[in-house]
């Protein structure tokens, strides 16, 4: 039995080596740039960018070491290049692999067959593999998500004004009903008026739609077999220059940074 099983560690090692393609970068620029990515971020080990139509979508770093996250891996960050929270810390952190994945050619110097895949790259070695399929994950209900940013464009006064860049990203417990519970700013004050603002606009939102939260609601929780999950949820909210607001979130991947949430064993947080 234990030879059968060696034998099969073997053998889904020597797939897993197949499935990936070693590369090489034609162009000496992007060959630089990873160089110095590499040199000055010491935590990051690796970097896999996960792209889909020829464009980089997200980021996974290993190496980074988050003492602030009290569930999830401590030693994988993911970042979505679709969700405007997540470009915020990344090009926060790590400016340099920001601007890589924006960086057009980065995909014109790779040898590739397929517009989608992951792309790994650790400081002595780089290759390519078939990207996988998500589950689906904690997040806004986006015709809601529109209403929501409308509402708040139309009930803006001059006097609400953020004492500091207008941002605000905040992580919360989305309920199996899609209601928000705990929550935590990641980034900004809760004493701003802009906080406040945010917060009283989805309590009206709520109250307008209480019949219908099930249609209208504006988050969507965590669903496996048709049976949703406590989940977790990270919103962005910016006060543009021209006093509209764009509102975004995402619940993928994320982990728990909630410090005064207390998680009943019987019904757990579903992280993914």
């Amino acid at each position: 039995m234990r030879l059968i099983c060696s034998l099969l560690l073997v053998f889904i090692c020597f797939v897993s080596v197949l499935a990936q393609n070693k590369v090489d970068f034609r162009n000496k620029h992007i060959k630089d740039s990873l160089t110095e990515i590499f040199a000055k971020y010491n935590d990051v080990k690796r970097m896999q960018i996960v792209v889909r139509n020829d464009l980089a979508e997200a980021v996974y770093l290993d190496g980074p070491i988050d003492n602030d996250v009290l569930k999830g891996s401590k030693n994988n960050t993911y970042f979505s290049l679709k969700y405007l929270g997540d470009l915020f810390f990344l090009k926060k952190q790590y400016p340099l692999i920001e601007k890589l994945t924006k960086n057009k050619e980065l995909m014109n110097s790779i040898d590739r067959q397929d517009r989608n895949f992951i792309l790994t790259v650790e400081a002595q070695s780089i290759s390519i593999k078939p990207p996988f399929d998500g589950s689906v994950f904690c997040g806004f209900r986006y015709s809601s998500q529109l209403e929501f940013q409308k509402k708040l464009n139309a009930n803006y006064k001059e006097t609400i004004v953020p004492s500091g860049d207008s941002i605000l990203i905040l992580q919360a417990i989305v309920n199996r009903d899609g209601s928000l519970g705990k929550k935590m700013l990641l980034h900004g004050d809760e004493d701003d008026k802009l906080y406040s603002y945010i917060c009283d606009n989805y309590q009206d939102y709520n109250q307008e739609n209480k019949a219908n939260l099930n249609t209208k609601g504006l988050f969507l929780p965590y669903l496996s077999g048709g049976t949703p999950f406590i989940s977790i949820i990270e919103i962005f909210v910016r006060l543009n220059p021209d006093r509209t607001f764009s509102v975004s979130g995402s619940g993928r991947e994320r982990k728990l940074r909630i410090k005064d949430y207390k998680e009943d064993p019987n019904d757990p947080l579903m992280l993914f």
